[in-house]
């Protein structure tokens, strides 16, 4: 019953609105291009975007999502289905490990917690790889908890398989996650009976088999040079370097999960203390601790900072929170009595509280097809917040769990199936890519992309389209081309207008609210063609007489 429950909800939490909301950028757009191309060419051993390859991350996602698109066609559903089945399969995971390891009543909260934790709703409808490879990390960590408690060469065997998987999916991500967990799990004092008992030999015989042919497959087909961007560039420069500016403060991530794994997270600073005054009598609880502190230490000496880096450390931030409940519950106490208790109440108002009013702003700062949704959503948060805290205080803490629950999950199901349906009329770049492609057609002209870059114009367009990082770029796709079309911002119109290299004539304008950029915004749409200057600068007699 319990697990049906969770499965119901964590599916219409994870595919309401997938068919009414558009591809998000930037990495959402990339998966589906890439995709999509791949279908087209046949070749599904490189993934390429926009027809040139795209080394960021390994094949299974792609192979993952080739599949679901074949069923449900090349859509926003079909492209999103593998992290919602992976993201509902995920909390399925967690709650079934919760039941094993800290308890059967605990199952419940830990999975109710994961599906209603704002990082996991978000990362289960993008079509990305995060989804996936948490679910991988997760049945991995499973697999060791098994081994800690006995041998098992079923376990073993699952170990080794998941994590071929999470290195098809993510690289090297995925063991250097589990080294770090396992690293503080020994320095915690908690149980690595399980890594000994992982039967290396053949173990890592089958990890090699999976995994090995794709990576030496695409080495050969590229000439080294998968290599020495998928290492050179997404390794070792995030590692080194903020990149794309995602640089982080200190301690980026213990502030990040406040919000991402809000309402639970309140309760984390408490399970923590309870957990190391309590881990020599319970080994479970440095195993839950090392997988929480090691991959946040790991990702602190990390240049680029993401939040959602550090995702598939969120199932055991779950246990060990039902933990908590279950603990606190048993001995029949306020919250407030717990030590940390009165921490946890206050971080559980105060970030509701900042939230409630950040929806509230919205609501009336935002376009008016967004207020009801965002006041509902704020009213839903408000009330749950408010219901729990109370509970607290009187020492019903089932019930406090409940009314999070409850509350976070009805707030996240108007999100999926209200606000974000509302909001695609004010998505600035899916609507130019859309437009953009039916002018090209229209006026038979090829479709270039010079300041409006975002991938979703690509996915969009549906086919892949010239790009321009400068004006002389520009000139010479016109050249080329005789006729293209461009989406342009007012100031670069004004630029292009006054260059005698170009004829420019304005076909169409778009104006709106821009939600990416958070204001009203006016788009033209150019037709351009060589202008005199440039067809003197190329006619070959005066080329000639230059060089003379």
């Amino acid at each position: 019953m319990e697990a049906a429950l969770i499965l119901g909800l964590t599916l219409a939490l994870n595919l309401a609105g997938n068919d009414r909301v558009g591809l998000f950028d930037r990495d959402e757009p990339r998966y589906a291009v890439a995709v999509r191309e791949m279908r087209a060419s046949g070749d599904w051993m490189i993934p390429s975007f926009n027809g040139e390859p795209r080394y960021h991350k390994p094949i299974f996602a792609y192979w993952l999502m080739g599949a679901t698109t074949a069923v449900f066609g090349d859509t926003p559903f079909g492209v999103r289905l593998v992290s919602a089945l992976a993201g509902s399969a995920l909390c399925l995971g967690v709650w079934a490990l919760a039941r094993a390891a800290v308890g059967p009543r605990a199952g419940l909260v830990a999975a109710l917690a994961m599906a209603t934790a704002p990082l996991v709703f978000v990362e289960s409808k993008l079509a990305t790889t995060d989804a996936t490879l948490a679910l991988f990390l997760l049945g991995c960590q499973a697999c060791l908890w098994v081994l800690h408690q006995r041998p098992s060469t079923r376990a073993a065997a699952g170990f080794w398989i998941l994590l071929s998987l999470a290195t098809l999916t993510k690289g090297p991500v995925g063991p250097a996650f589990l080294a770090a967990a396992g690293l503080a799990t020994w320095a915690f004092g908690g149980p690595t009976a399980g890594w000994s008992r992982l039967q290396y030999r053949w173990g890592v015989a089958t990890f090699l088999v999976l995994t090995a042919p794709w990576y030496i497959l695409v080495g050969v087909i590229t000439k080294g040079e998968f290599y020495r961007f998928a290492v050179g560039d997404q390794v070792v420069r995030r590692v080194t370097t903020g990149m794309e500016e995602h640089g982080g403060f200190p301690g980026y991530y213990l502030v990040m999960v406040l919000g991402t794994f809000h309402p639970w997270s309140a309760l984390l600073p408490a399970a923590l203390l309870a957990a190391w005054s309590r881990r020599k009598a319970n080994p479970t609880l440095g195993f839950l601790m090392g997988w929480i502190v090691g991959p946040w230490l790991m990702l602190e000496c990390v240049r680029t900072k993401l939040v959602h880096y550090y995702y598939p450390s969120l199932p055991a931030c779950a246990l060990l929170v039902a933990w908590l409940v279950e603990l606190v519950a048993r001995d029949e106490v306020s919250l407030r009595r717990w030590p940390l208790g009165r921490l946890a109440v206050g971080l559980l108002g105060g970030v509701a509280m900042t939230g409630v009013v950040g929806l509230a702003a919205g609501a009336f700062v935002l376009p008016s097809p967004l207020f009801l949704p965002l006041m509902l959503t704020a009213a839903l948060l408000a009330a749950g917040t408010l219901a729990a805290i109370e509970r607290f205080h009187t020492g019903a803490t089932h019930r406090a769990a409940q009314a999070l629950a409850i509350s976070w999950a009805l707030a996240l199901f108007v999100t999926a199936s209200w606000t974000m349906p509302a909001a695609e009329p004010f998505r600035m770049p899916l609507l130019v890519g859309e437009r953009l492609g039916d002018l090209a057609s229209k006026h038979k002209a090829e479709p270039i992309l010079f300041s409006f870059q975002e991938p979703s114009i690509i996915y969009a367009l549906k086919q892949p389209a010239a790009q321009a990082f400068s004006r002389p770029a520009l000139y010479e796709r016109v050249r080329s081309s005789g006729l293209a079309i461009a989406a342009v911002t007012p100031k670069e119109l004004s630029v292009l207008l006054k260059d005698t290299s170009l004829k420019v004539d304005v076909c169409e304008d778009l104006s709106g609210f821009n939600l990416n950029k958070g204001m009203s915004q006016t788009i033209h749409f150019a037709l351009l063609r060589p202008g005199d200057s440039m067809a003197i600068r190329n006619d070959p007699a005066v080329e000639k007489a230059s060089v003379k």
